[in-house]
């Protein structure tokens, strides 16, 4: 008895002014990035040999999570040589093919700068920060951010805990976490004035303080993942190659590659060594094939000629998620605790988004957390904001994948502008990206370090660092703009679904943009069935030099721009779906009275 009370009984005590639970990316990211704002952090984990070794989902960085890596986690040469990515890549209509032919809809961005921007930067190294996206070997990368924690003043690294309990100070007291070794010999507890959950979709506060917000609709999905060896640059022939109009050759396959199914979609994520990141996510309510979801990941797989080099003997790790998505009702509790990563909400690996909106948020929290430790002030206001504005965007996210799992992505009007509407989220995005950018290059993520203009960008990005809070909607609360992108989508969807059903086909088209071509032809779409090939993607234009960005303005005008440019566009856009299919169903309409006749 004596022997069990022991080994339960707390055997040290840590005092920190945050207490970082979980050490994966999000986790580590977060312990660097407090302890860089001069508040004492400890981070508690204990990850097994496999979850060290696990090559885990979120292989494909964008410029939020770039960002934040690079400069906060100061591993910008490990992510050069990492996998770079060309950008991003969708196809719709690949079932059954061995290429991507005139009978496929593509929707594509490359995002690779031209040399010119590149040689007006002021620094080379915001290029990176800001635009050079990698797709990285998470357990590598994970290796080398904990060496980073290990090494950084002011963390406490303890990694031979699991958390067993966590109690709520009292007022203004301490939080007091309690831990022990997975086999239970050592103990402690950790007293701290902010606890940040990081423990993935273990989620120990959001169970704990009842977090869930609940998604009252039909709409959830599966995951099933694999990582695969011998993966070499001679299985990608030219069926991979897009030809631009100007004789541009871009590689799909050098992209975060998407294609869509009814009901599914798949990644194809290349990455260093000859490694290659696959995975089948599809809507639990209509799975597209029966078994569980290993036996699915492969029934669809199998319908890819264009995929027959994937096999069995060189997976590396297969992983699945039967039920992926959730969301929590709060990012920041004025109660001082915090849940970010899928410790707070995921909805689905499309686009990227978790470790990117991840970042996002733990660079709120750490001005959060920051003001009440050094200033003694807990700024309600703001933690208000973030949760609002935070949810806001998820819900943003799930709009964009909820309409493509229905059988509207078969329409290729619907696949361009639904995709468009994306975009248009994405690229209004873009001067706070930049901002962001600006200011992690200048205070490498130090408040210390500011003098007054990077104090402004970082009291700027306090009401602006979201996507739903981005101009030209900046100024329209947060809830209200994500049920009109909701809206948005709904609309796109049900009138594809109207076309669909009633045998009103559009011809498959395509449409690539690249970083200085940044807008599909739209205007073509009316005269799609006359063009030689449905294509809407454009030469691109010399650039007048006042768009060129130097990287150290404050309002460089492309990006300040850019979202109200997209809207309009999309927006136009939309005004010709809808005009259209009103017309369609007149017409269709008239011929039924005449018919009656």
């Amino acid at each position: 008895m004596a022997a069990q009370r022991k080994a339960t009984e707390p055997q040290e005590r840590i005092r920190a002014d945050v207490c970082v639970i979980g050490s994966g990316v999000v986790g580590l990211i977060n312990t660097i990035a407090m302890a860089k704002r001069g508040l004492s952090v400890v981070c508690v984990d204990q990850p097994s040999e496999k979850q060290l070794a696990s090559y885990k989902v979120g292989e494909s960085l964008l410029i939020y999570s770039n960002a934040f890596l690079r400069v906060l986690g100061e591993i910008d040469d490990e992510l050069n040589n990492s996998f770079q990515k060309d950008g991003f890549w969708m196809a719709y209509g690949m079932e059954g093919r061995t290429s991507f032919d005139d009978s496929v809809s593509e929707w594509g961005f490359e995002s690779e700068l031209p040399q010119r921007w590149i040689d007006n930067y002021y620094d080379p190294k915001f290029a990176r920060v800001m635009f050079q996206d990698s797709q990285i070997v998470r357990p590598e990368i994970e290796a080398v951010l904990r060496e980073r924690a290990r090494t950084t003043e002011g963390v406490t690294f303890l990694d031979r805990g699991l958390v067993r309990d966590v109690e709520l100070g009292a007022g203004d007291g301490d939080h007091l976490l309690t831990w022990s070794s997975r086999d239970r010999s050592e103990s402690g507890e950790i007293a701290a004035r902010w606890m940040v959950d990081c423990s993935g979709r273990a989620r120990f506060l959001a169970k704990k303080f009842g977090h869930d917000k609940p998604l009252r609709d039909e709409f959830s999905t599966t995951a099933a993942w694999a990582q695969f060896a011998n993966c070499t640059d001679d299985l990608f022939d030219d069926r991979w190659e897009y030809h631009f109009p100007d004789g541009v050759v871009a590689r799909r396959e050098r992209n975060t590659l998407h294609l869509w199914g009814d009901n599914y979609w798949i990644w194809i994520i290349r990455l260093a060594g000859d490694r290659v990141s696959v995975g089948v996510t599809y809507h639990r309510g209509r799975p597209p094939e029966d078994g569980n979801a290993r036996d699915v990941f492969w029934k669809i797989l199998r319908r890819y000629p264009v995929l027959d080099w994937l096999h069995e003997d060189d997976v590396l790790e297969f992983s699945a998620y039967k039920d992926v998505q959730h969301i929590t009702d709060t990012f920041v509790s004025d109660r001082r605790y915090a849940m970010v990563g899928d410790a707070s909400s995921i909805i689905d690996a499309y686009y990227s988004q978790g470790i990117s909106l991840s970042m996002v948020g733990s660079w709120h929290i750490a001005n959060i957390a920051q003001s009440d430790v050094q200033d003694s002030r807990l700024d309600t206001g703001y933690i208000d904001h973030v949760n609002n504005s935070l949810t806001a965007d998820w819900r943003i996210m799930r709009s964009m994948v909820h309409s493509k799992y229905s059988p509207a992505i078969a329409d290729s009007r619907f696949f361009i502008l639904d995709h468009l509407l994306d975009l248009t989220i994405f690229g209004a995005a873009m001067l706070g990206r930049f901002r962001a950018t600006r200011w992690l290059i200048e205070t490498e993520g130090r408040t210390s370090a500011e003098q007054d203009e990077q104090r402004h960008l970082r009291e700027g990005l306090g009401r602006r660092l979201y996507l739903s809070q981005s101009a030209p909607w900046h100024k329209i609360d947060p809830q209200r703009v994500a049920t009109i992108v909701e809206n948005w989508h709904r609309g796109l969807e049900e009138r594809a679904v109207w076309r669909l059903e009633n045998g009103e086909q559009l011809p498959a088209t395509k449409a690539a943009m690249r970083a200085y071509a940044a807008l599909p032809g739209l205007w073509r779409l009316p005269y799609l069935d006359r063009l030689p090939k449905a294509d809407l993607t454009l030469r691109p234009r010399d650039e007048p030099e006042f768009t060129y960005v130097k990287g150290n303005e404050y309002r460089p005008p492309l990006m300040a721009v850019s979202g109200t440019l997209l809207l309009a566009l999309v927006g136009a856009g939309t005004a010709y779906d809808i005009a259209d299919t009103r017309i369609r169903k007149m017409r269709r309409t008239w011929r039924g009275l005449r018919g009656r006749r």
